[in-house]
């Protein structure tokens, strides 16, 4: 037998060892606990200008600044309220004196919150044009107080949308400066939370390798062109959902993989614990259409952030958002922390901005990981006191 052989036959099954060895060691989560006791909880919906409804929950408490919490790519509103302690910024936000409402956007969410999809068509831009208005307006009326966003991953890149006046006239995208003014009046204050306004990477890293390599771009440009395919075939990319399900019949399994290396997509592996991780997979992970991955991964490969139909600049725009921003990231994060200072911390045109960088946090870890209600956590909670005073504000 040659060399050659025996290696490709020792690989798989020193793979499969190390894997089964992984799993022995890894304990079995320990049961989830509502952490909302004694917290009024709600259910809401807002319809958006296009006819999708939107559905989401809220921790009520009447007089407190509302604060929207707005979730990532292939995720939903479940990421900021998972039932481990120490690990849910809606209910820590909520005890501290803030009105609460967790959103999910088209087509995500989970039993009575999950979102109308609108037919699995819409791109990111959609997101920006119709549902984050429809939130923004919809909290608002229900409030009488201009809402702050907290946006995670995608949530924040949304957020940039809505702010630069993305819109659609005609069945065509547009981004109307004229609106984007508006819009900067219609909230309070922005915090975003691991939320890339362009996607280049510090050379010599794993992200910035995989940007770079003339492999792994021709495998992008490939999964786009599959994913071309599914936007004419129903537009639906379902992934997080059937996840989650593996997760909850699997929670061993789904430990020993979400405490590995795997999860350097998702988070700094090294800086969340089991429980926690098991718990995001199983209900914060969620489908997403084929359009808005096109339009992510476009993006990853020429590094700006573009309009789906690739006529608009959101980076280069950046200096259209004035209201009070706050940038959250970490020295792990893939969104690179350099990106998210020099093209939406320096560029934004917002007389009251900051930008928080914590060492050793990657990037959902930043909501869920070790002591974020020691430290990340904190740190929003006071700059939201600062700028916009739960006992003041109005």
């Amino acid at each position: 037998m040659s060399r050659v052989l025996r290696l490709k036959r020792l690989v798989p099954a020193a793979l499969a060892a190390a894997l089964a060895w992984k799993w022995y060691r890894t304990p079995v989560p320990p049961p989830e606990e509502d952490q909302g006791e004694g917290l009024t909880r709600e259910g809401w919906s807002f319809t958006t200008a296009d006819g999708v409804t939107l559905r989401g929950k809220r921790y009520a408490v009447p007089g407190g600044v509302p604060v929207l919490l707005v979730h990532g790519f292939e995720g939903n509103g479940n990421e900021f309220d998972l039932p481990r302690r120490g690990r849910n910024l809606a209910v820590f936000l909520a005890r501290e004196g803030f009105d609460v409402w967790i959103a999910n956007f088209r087509g995500n969410g989970r039993g009575s919150t999950v979102s109308d999809s609108g037919g699995w068509r819409h791109s990111i831009d959609h997101l920006a044009a119709y549902d984050a208005d429809a939130l923004v307006r919809g909290v608002t009326e229900a409030t009488g107080r201009k809402p702050v966003w907290v946006g995670h991953s995608m949530g924040g890149m949304v957020l940039f949308g809505y702010l630069q006046g993305a819109s659609f006239r005609e069945g065509s995208f547009v981004a109307d400066e004229g609106l984007a003014r508006e819009r900067n009046g219609l909230i309070a204050a922005g915090v975003t939370i691991g939320s890339p306004p362009a996607f280049y990477w510090e050379q010599g890293g794993f992200f910035g390798f995989l940007s770079s390599s003339p492999v792994s771009r021709a495998v992008l440009r490939l999964l786009m062109a599959a994913l071309r395919l599914l936007e004419k075939r129903g537009g639906r990319v379902s992934l997080g959902v059937p996840v989650g399900r593996w997760a909850e019949r699997h929670p061993k399994a789904a430990a020993a993989l979400a405490m590995s290396p795997a999860g350097i997509l998702l988070y700094n592996w090294r800086n969340v614990e089991a429980d926690a991780a098991v718990s995001l997979l199983r209900w914060a992970g969620d489908d997403v259409s084929a359009s808005m991955a096109r339009q992510l991964i476009f993006g990853i490969v020429n590094h700006d952030y573009l309009s789906y139909d690739r006529r608009y600049d959101y980076t280069a725009n950046m200096g259209r958002i004035t209201v009070p921003s706050l940038f959250v990231t970490g020295t792990e994060d893939f969104a690179s922390r350099d990106c998210i200072r020099s093209y939406g911390y320096e560029r934004v045109s917002s007389p009251r901005r900051e930008f928080l960088c914590f060492p050793g946090y990657g990037h959902t870890d930043l909501v869920m990981g070790k002591a974020v209600e020691e430290k990340v956590y904190p740190a929003i909670l006071s700059w939201l006191r600062e700028v916009v005073d739960p006992a003041n504000a109005a």
